[in-house]
């Protein structure tokens, strides 16, 4: 466990049996401790690192949240980061083809989602559809998705929930790995010609440990049973990290770096239900991302200092076109193209965190965060002002376990200042002839907010318990909603924004029961979110567009805002019917409301709720079969209802099911576990389109078929 000197991993029992000693982290005190041991086909509750202040088990967090490692990761990884949390209770993506996808987590997402890279924020400028997760998805092993409001610790956006995404731990010479150790693995998928491998070395010598990682992944375009090959849709990806600490027995002390490129094309037509004679765009746009950290935890006598310097920084360009010179004239040939957008965007935190001594049955954590963002818009256009911003949070979380009882309640401080930079260019996009500005203002914004959340867990009987959890989250609003002015290429939309919004803020109550046994592990939980000020984007008047504007067919929006409430219940049962049989579904029925009514078109629903679904299957494994050990074989089906509650933007979608195969298993190979895993989606093909597609204006479907392969080769001590 990262937070203690000398560790345990726990590798999928219900139990383990040892006698073990541990150095605590507040004095030099031994203790040993037995434990009962049985074993089970189903996986013990993970230990949860980021949902709290401190380690613990999902099944005592008050708050919903799922983990995703192991070999269940091996087995759910896809071409995208998200893509292994799809299947997740309260989870769906926005998503076009398999390569761009980001979370939507009970019907919230963008900036009411906050993405946390090995503890530290990532920053992807969120509120674009297509501004998806740029994070490694083959180097990654472990995610951990929080449902519900999680201000108190994350501050500003984590209204919706959060994703957690983690690299490796750092090997520990003290627990037996050696000087060298890697694994080669490789993922090939059959709908868009995708191949992506990644290398990962890492050992560790006395106190000393290391990793790093090299990855790429190459995709063409996607296929669709009704268009076939869909042009401009290829991605083309290079991804690296590294680490290295040092573990003494007054703490330890690591410095972490991660780099982020890619290519990827976009294919928006400029005509609704096209043809595929008519997709004929070619904008794309390429990527830079480089998120790092220092972290050091320290042993003192009065509390456990746990203090993280991060830095995050994203370049993101959009291009109209290959082949064209954005610059002044639509029809001039030049290699390579201006970017029509382009932003830059620098995060640098501060997070100190202090856990107290017990007090009592009293174990407290108390911290403090600051933030430092610089955002630049340097591309041809500038559809929004460039700006940089301030924070500083303050915060207190207690736990108290009594009895059978687990109490959870924190409260947390914030202010922050954006800082918005003059620009009268706004407005003036030559590419499109259009000169119509819309000068901002050099301007301070201040916002201060107070969150809080509070829950138990009660442990009914030893495999049920009972959880409720109540918080208050916010939402400051981004430049981007306050001040844009033009088209927005990668959303195919004329944005406008309104500086008159005021910040979200959020209260959510839930409840859910839970039950871990040897042979059934289960979660239903149900959910309010009542949001006020809710900010959405919604049709206004082509008589908005600037008159010299050149594409009168483009949808115009802006930024209104409203009360909102989005409620549901979710939920996933996995039993294991026999030792050789394992059954699992997962449900997700959300609603989300305008309260107020949009002002513009007759709706009451707010953008992006997913439509009802369903996911039931069922996996034959056994220990050995041949000379595979630990073979399995399942199918799957995940039915979807149609969606017809649709906020003014959005096409109402048809109902669909798709059927799936997978199957694996382990070989021993020169005394190294090889895993293999293999199936197929979407089997018979079906033409279907998701209600949160991209690309489902331009009835242009999800990928069909899809048949992949997964190759994991370890090496070394």
């Amino acid at each position: 466990m990262k937070f203690f000197p000398r560790g345990i991993r726990f590798l999928g029992l219900t139990a383990f049996a040892v006698v073990l000693s541990v150095r605590t982290t507040l004095a030099a005190d031994l203790s040993s401790q037995d434990v009962a041991t049985s074993t089970s086909p189903l996986q013990l509750a993970p230990i949860t690192i980021t949902a709290s202040p401190a380690p613990k088990s999902s099944w005592n967090t008050p708050a919903s949240v799922s983990v995703v490692e192991g070999r269940k990761m091996d087995r759910v990884r896809g071409e995208s980061v998200a893509a292994a949390i799809q299947n997740e209770p309260g989870v769906s993506m926005i998503g076009e083809g398999a390569t761009v996808a980001k979370p939507v987590i009970r019907g919230l997402n963008s900036q009411e989602i906050v993405i946390v890279e090995d503890g530290v924020r990532s920053e992807a400028e969120q509120w674009g559809n297509e501004h998806a997760p740029e994070i490694d998805p083959l180097g990654t092993n472990r995610i951990e998705v929080m449902r519900g409001p999680n201000s108190l610790l994350y501050g500003s956006d984590a209204l919706g929930g959060v994703v957690s995404i983690s690299h490796p731990e750092l090997p520990n010479a003290h627990l037996g790995d050696g000087p060298l150790r890697g694994n080669f693995s490789s993922i090939v998928n059959s709908n868009d010609n995708s191949v992506g491998e990644n290398f990962e070395a890492s050992g560790a010598s006395g106190d000393w440990g290391y990793r790093a990682n090299l990855s790429q992944l190459q995709a063409g375009n996607f296929r669709t049973p009704q268009i076939g090959s869909v042009p401009n849709t290829g991605d083309s990806e290079v991804h690296g990290s590294g680490e290295v600490g040092v573990r003494k027995d007054w703490g330890g002390l690591s410095a972490s770096f991660a780099k982020f490129n890619k290519r990827v094309e976009l294919q928006n037509p400029g005509n609704p239900f096209p043809p595929r004679d008519n997709l004929t765009d070619s904008e794309f746009q390429v990527l830079s991302h480089e998120h790092g950290k220092i972290h050091a935890d320290v042993n003192t006598a009065p509390a456990r200092l746990d203090i993280t310097a991060g830095y995050d920084w994203v370049n993101r360009k959009e291009y109209d076109s290959p082949d064209i010179d954005t610059t002044g004239s639509t029809s001039s040939p030049v290699p390579p193209p201006s970017p029509h957008l382009n932003w830059v965007e620098g995060s640098y935190t501060l997070d100190a965190k202090a856990h107290l001594v017990p007090m009592g049955p009293f174990q407290g954590t108390i911290g403090v965060s600051g933030l430092r963002r610089v955002d630049q818009s340097l591309g041809v256009v500038d559809l929004t002002p460039s700006y940089n911003e301030n924070n500083v949070g303050e915060f207190l979380v207690e736990d108290v376990p009594v009895g059978k009882f687990d109490f959870t309640f924190g409260i947390r401080g914030d202010q922050s200042a954006y800082n918005i930079q003059a620009n009268d260019k706004i407005g003036i996009d030559f590419s499109h002839s259009m000169n119509d500005p819309h000068p901002v203002a050099a301007q301070t914004l201040n916002y201060s907010a107070v969150s809080g959340a509070a829950g138990g867990v009660y442990h009914i009987t030893e495999p049920l318990a009972f959880a409720v959890n109540l918080g208050r989250g916010y939402r400051n609003p981004v430049p981007f909603e306050l001040f844009a002015f033009g088209k927005h290429e990668g959303t195919g939309e004329f944005s406008i924004g309104n500086p008159n919004l005021q910040p979200e803020t959020s209260f959510d109550t839930e409840a859910s029961l839970r039950w871990a046994s040897a042979r059934v592990k289960a979660e239903v939980g149900v959910f309010r979110n009542y949001i006020h000020n809710y900010i959405y984007s919604t049709f206004v008047s082509q008589s908005l567009l600037p008159a010299d504007f050149n594409d009168q067919t483009i949808p115009v929006v802006q930024e209104q805002q409203a009360n909102a409430t989005v409620k549901g219940v979710d939920g996933a049962i996995t039993v294991a019917a026999t030792d050789w049989l394992t059954l699992n579904s997962v449900y997700n029925m959300v609603r989300g409301y305008n309260d107020q009514g949009d002002p513009m078109l007759n709706t009451n629903y707010i953008p992006h709720v997913p439509a009802d679904n369903v996911l039931v299957g069922a996996d034959v494994h056994g220990k050995m079969l041949g000379p595979v050990s630990h073979p399995y074989f399942g199918i799957d089906e995940k039915f979807t209802a149609a969606q017809a509650r649709t906020n003014a933007l959005e096409i109402p979608t048809p109902s669909f099911a798709l059927m799936g195969l997978h199957t694996g298993g382990e070989l021993i190979v020169m005394g190294n576990r090889v895993t293999l895993d293999a199936g197929v989606s979407n089997l018979f093909n079906k033409n279907y389109i998701d209600y949160n597609s991209i690309l489902k204006e331009f009835n242009i479907g999800n990928p069909g078929r899809n048949v992949y392969a997964k190759l994991s080769i370890p090496f070394g001590s």
